[in-house]
């Protein structure tokens, strides 16, 4: 299959996964702890969005052992910079999930990078189910950043 194969299925997926997402949240936005199932993530990949500044951007995330790697969203015109993905380590404590980066993915492309926008840090989580929602933050106000994944491969 060709790239441009695979990038027009990606966008085919992700076009699903958005208009199948309820843009209402605020039922995930509850701070009561019996929100979380379980404390741990499935292996996978986890595709959806993130909000930052009222603007929703594409992304997904691979979840590997303790392991974590960002990848191109493929196409959606809003999407983190390509210079802003990151690898790296994560774990759960209770309800923080922490990202601990290794290194920037694509740390020569020209495009600059949003330091709001890099994954690395500890977030609330708000969600995680047994069908592999997650839902996590960090942040108040114009420097919130919330992520709306749902896993989408093993």
């Amino acid at each position: 299959m060709n790239n441009a194969m695979k990038r027009f299925i990606v966008l085919i997926v992700c076009s699903l996964l958005y208009y199948s997402c309820d843009k209402d949240q605020s039922q995930f936005d509850n701070d009561d702890p019996s929100f979380l199932e379980k404390n741990s993530l499935s292996e996978g990949f986890y595709m959806g969005y993130f909000v930052l500044r009222d603007q929703d951007y594409w992304c997904e995330i691979q979840f590997k052992s303790n392991q974590y790697e960002e990848w191109p969203s493929g196409g959606a015109l809003y999407q983190k910079e390509m210079s802003c993905l990151t690898t790296g380590t994560y774990k759960i404590d209770n309800t923080i999930l922490s990202f601990d980066l290794n290194s920037y993915k694509y740390p020569t492309y020209p495009s600059p990078c949003d330091p709001k926008m890099t994954l690395p840090g500890e977030y609330k989580i708000h969600l995680i189910t047994v069908d592999d929602s997650l839902i996590f933050s960090k942040g108040v106000g114009e420097n919130k950043i919330k992520y709306y994944l749902n896993k989408v491969t093993k």
